[in-house]
């Protein structure tokens, strides 16, 4: 089985199959596996990393039954972009279109770890009906207020990040995203060939998701997860009011993993996710 591109990708025990296809100004890669028919499942990776981020998650929800799609976002892997531009809306709409090509029925079942639960949050907010559920790994809200200090830590960041040594930076943020040794080598070395102009795009759409909405509910099932020694940001308080907002919605924190729980702790992480799906 091929692909538009003619690459055929192997798995541990699942065969995905490469597609790329051009959408607005970039060059998109993502892999489909599993039967064609319903559910989907859509994962979307963490800022500097790709679609190898979910390795440990292909063989567990193809093996339930379901159909995945996972992707490089544009300025990461295989996908790149002349824009120049990122806005985790121009990533929910870029979705959208891959999801299209693929031939994958709505509504799907949305799943994404740190911006990857920002852009999923998006295309959630933005086209409700054509999802299913959601299951976020550390990842803050995009809706939930905050305070000043944090926004003003998120405008610091920019400057910051511009301003450190990216290989500096690079071993920096393997080191506080994971607990796994093995994680922390694949973080490293794919935030280095994202390379630092990438990643600094990446990170200033980022910075730039929050857009408070104190009447917001999200009415569809959600599994937020969170590792027991993620210390990025806000996202632990975030994800427990977040939890707390939300009537569907259960949280759960992983035990002995950092940021990239779904790295960390593979095993947990894969059970929980498929018997939510289930119930």
């Amino acid at each position: 089985m091929t692909g538009p591109d003619g690459r055929t990708v192997t798995g541990a025990r699942v065969e995905e199959t490469a597609h790329s296809i051009d959408v607005s100004g970039a060059r998109l890669h993502y892999w489909t596996a599993g039967s064609c028919g319903p559910p989907g499942i859509a994962l979307t990776h963490g800022a500097g990393a790709d679609h190898r981020m979910f390795d440990p998650q292909i063989p567990a929800l193809v093996g339930a039954g379901y159909r995945t799609l996972r992707w490089d976002v544009r300025y990461h892997g295989a996908s790149v972009s002349g824009t120049g531009r990122f806005r985790t809306v121009y990533a929910a709409r870029d979705l959208a279109a891959l999801l299209d090509a693929a031939g994958m029925p709505r509504p799907v079942v949305l799943l994404g770890q740190s911006m990857g639960g920002n852009i999923a949050q998006e295309y959630l907010r933005r086209r409700p009906d054509e999802v299913a559920a959601l299951v976020v790994i550390g990842s803050t809200s995009n809706t939930l207020p905050i305070t000043r200090a944090e926004r003003r830590g998120l405008a610091f960041s920019r400057a910051f990040m511009r301003l450190m040594p990216y290989r500096r930076l690079t071993r920096s943020m393997a080191r506080a995203s994971a607990e796994d040794p093995g994680a922390r080598t694949y973080l490293r070395e794919t935030f280095l060939a994202n390379g630092r102009r990438s990643f600094l795009t990446t990170w200033d759409g980022m910075t730039r998701a929050i857009d408070p909405s104190p009447d917001y509910r999200v009415e569809k099932p959600e599994l937020l997860l969170c590792g027991e020694h993620d210390s990025t940001g806000n996202i632990r308080s975030a994800m427990e009011r977040w939890s707390e907002r939300d009537p569907h919605s259960e949280f759960h924190v992983i035990p002995g993993a950092g940021h990239v729980a779904n790295l960390d702790r593979p095993d947990e992480v894969n059970r929980l996710t498929v018997a939510f799906l289930k119930a």
